[in-house]
């Protein structure tokens, strides 16, 4: 593990989590269309968080952490929460063909997240929702 960043469930703290990854990340040589990619990533797993995926109690509490890891060819994201339980790579995909008027609201922004991953993997171990993400590093990058 390269790094572990642990925050309160606000709104307010995510912007914390992201300047600290970003931080990391330019500091491991990770280009800038990465780094946006991450920040996008932890931005909207976040606030589905924290909107979203109260307590099962209905207390609005979480703590949010991710873990990441570099090896030679990706970058790997731990996105742990205390949450209820909610498995995101069940969700089906959005209608992105139909009329916006008349499509479904959400999903939009789990589909971003599948399509900037090379993988996304679920599990739950109380009382935690995991979720794994791995990222293709490009070649031109260095990642130390």
């Amino acid at each position: 593990m390269l790094i572990r960043l642990i925050v309160p469930g606000e709104l307010a703290r995510v912007e914390d989590m992201n300047a600290s990854l970003e931080a990391v990340l330019m500091r491991h040589g990770i280009d800038q269309a990465l780094r946006d990619d991450v920040r996008l990533i932890v931005e909207e797993l976040a606030s589905n968080v924290i909107k979203y995926g109260g307590d099962p109690k209905g207390i609005p509490r979480h703590e949010l952490s991710v873990h990441i890891d570099i090896d030679d060819k990706r970058l790997q994201l731990e996105f742990r929460d205390t949450g209820a339980p909610f498995d995101p790579t069940a969700e089906p995909e959005p209608d992105l063909d139909g009329d916006i008027l008349e499509r479904d609201i959400g999903g939009l922004g789990l589909h971003l997240i599948r399509s900037l991953a090379e993988s996304v993997e679920y599990r739950r171990e109380e009382p935690y929702n995991l979720l794994d993400l791995s990222l293709r590093l490009n070649a031109t990058e260095n990642a130390s």
